[in-house]
């Protein structure tokens, strides 16, 4: 059951181009999640007109990238807020017009994806050496998570990752904004929970993991609910 249900989470949270995988990507919108993260993104940089601008490409990156900082990091590397080469492939499809759809865009991403356009790698460090250096002197990330992938890759991110949920520039900058998201420390319950709570309320009609400790609640399946046998 256990490999069952680890097989799904991956088929799930993963995309049928393999070069994508888990990562936040615009050529990684065969997935219905970046789909709507991309729509999401695309409405805000538009005012909801429904028509983009070659002007607000650079916007619609930067947010659906989540601000991701530019510049020179304490490793002595160079980050981009955005793959210029998507900005290029972005810009290529505005018509005479000078304007572009979501519709158009999406389509032309999904075929891009079938050709298999290979997203840039979101990567902090180009060498193994600088990073187990600045482990060594536990030199920040500059990247986060949520610039990186499109979902949590381990139950540890699912802490705080809704953080960066609003797409509004001054609220992913700023943790401590007045018009934020509210307290980033929220542990959606897990697939795995809900399964065990299930199990729980078909064996014993009720939820008993918050009844009793953990030892207890061992104690309980082991000997069918008749007395604890201690």
């Amino acid at each position: 059951m256990g490999t069952s249900a680890g097989f799904f989470g991956i088929t799930y949270q993963g995309a049928t181009n393999g070069l994508a995988s888990v990562t936040l990507s615009i050529f990684n919108c065969d997935h219905p999640d970046d789909v709507a993260w991309c729509k999401h993104v695309f409405d805000y940089s538009t005012n909801n007109s429904g028509f983009l601008t070659k002007a607000k490409v650079p916007d619609f990156l930067r947010l659906f990238y989540r601000n991701r900082p530019q510049g020179n990091t304490l490793s002595g590397t160079y980050l981009y807020s955005y793959p210029e080469n998507e900005k290029e492939f972005i810009d290529a499809l505005f018509g005479k017009d000078g304007q572009l759809t979501f519709a158009t865009l999406i389509e032309a991403l999904k075929e891009a994806q079938g050709r298999f356009a290979e997203p840039a790698a979101p990567l902090e460090y180009g060498s193994a050496a600088v990073l187990r250096n600045d482990k060594t002197k536990h030199t920040r990330c500059v990247l986060n998570p949520q610039q990186r992938f499109r979902k949590p890759i381990a139950t540890s991110q699912e802490v705080g990752w809704e953080l960066y949920k609003e797409v509004k520039p001054e609220l992913v900058a700023s943790f401590n904004d007045t018009g934020g998201p509210g307290t980033p420390f929220r542990l959606r319950t897990s697939a795995t929970t809900q399964f065990a709570d299930a199990i729980e309320k078909i064996t014993w009609g009720r939820s008993i993991g918050g009844e009793f400790s953990a030892y207890a609640t061992r104690k309980l399946v082991a000997f069918g609910g008749q007395g604890m046998g201690v």
